[in-house]
């Protein structure tokens, strides 16, 4: 019995809805405490990353703990997986 390597690629593609007081709250006090995000892209970005890696709620995040989880949500969600064996890769 050996081991085998295997590749895995996990994609997942949402959908975000922000509310304009998500981007709103962004100015240049914000980014002097914060992160240095300046565009509504820049924001989805962060925001998404955090909760589909990280399973986050809006008020969970630093910069936006004021405001309700209801103002970020995934409204729609696509997930794509591919694997393969790396040949040669038995340990």
């Amino acid at each position: 019995m050996g081991k085998r390597i295997f590749e895995v690629i996990v994609t997942r593609t949402i959908l975000l809805e922000l509310d304009d007081a998500v981007i709103n709250v962004v100015d240049d006090e914000w980014r002097k405490q914060l992160y240095n995000l300046h565009t509504p892209v820049e924001i989805a970005s962060m925001i998404g990353r955090c909760m589909v890696l990280f399973n986050s709620k809006l008020s969970s995040l630093d910069g936006w703990a004021d405001q309700p989880d209801e103002n970020a949500r995934i409204v729609g969600d696509d997930d794509y997986v591919e694997a393969y064996e790396i040949v040669g890769s038995k340990l």
